[in-house]
């Protein structure tokens, strides 16, 4: 099969893939560095969340990493959940949840540029972390749209549920910055 070469066709493919056949569109994007910054939005000290499509059956989400950012360990409220590593390293821990509410650390791994994972909460828990010695910017893919998910508190020991909310919306900044 072909390359995806740009963002609006990586869109229309997925679009209309089956859901058996989604994990080989992913597999083929080849989109430049450059398509994706013009959705790229940047705060020092954390990361950014850009909506770059949001649709009834899924939507693609860039994150944008300071250095030496980490997401908190958290679930994907039962979707799917695709990371296209764009540009730049990260790492991901992946966790189970102990009787004691206690996170157990299961296994990690380096994610560099063009590799992609997949992670469902019956896989457990996660977080990311930017590693690079520079930003890094990663392609999330949920298979429906996600508007809250669950964070484990690591001082109280508990999961607690977090609305989630976007940097910028198609290319364009929202007003108020989000932590």
């Amino acid at each position: 099969m072909n390359p995806i070469t740009s963002i609006e066709q990586l869109i229309e493919c997925f679009d209309d893939a089956e859901p058996s056949e989604q994990v080989s569109v992913l597999k083929r994007i080849d989109i430049s560095l450059n398509d994706f910054e013009k959705y790229a939005t940047w705060i020092e000290g954390g990361y950014t969340r850009n909506c770059i499509t949001r649709k009834e059956d899924f939507e693609f989400i860039l994150l944008c990493w300071d250095r030496n950012v980490e997401t908190s360990i958290h679930d994907h409220s039962g979707q799917h959940c695709w990371v296209y590593q764009i540009d730049g390293t990260v790492e991901e821990k992946r966790f189970d949840l102990s009787s004691i509410n206690e996170v157990e650390l299961k296994n990690h791994m380096k994610i560099k540029k063009g590799e992609l994972t997949y992670m469902h909460d019956h896989m457990g828990f996660h977080s990311i972390k930017n590693i690079s010695e520079t930003k890094a910017m990663t392609l999330h893919i949920y298979a429906s749209p996600i508007d809250s998910c669950q964070i484990y508190d690591q001082e109280k020991k508990h999961l607690k549920k977090i609305n989630l909310e976007y940097h910028s919306l198609n290319g364009k900044a929202i007003a108020e910055e989000v932590n």
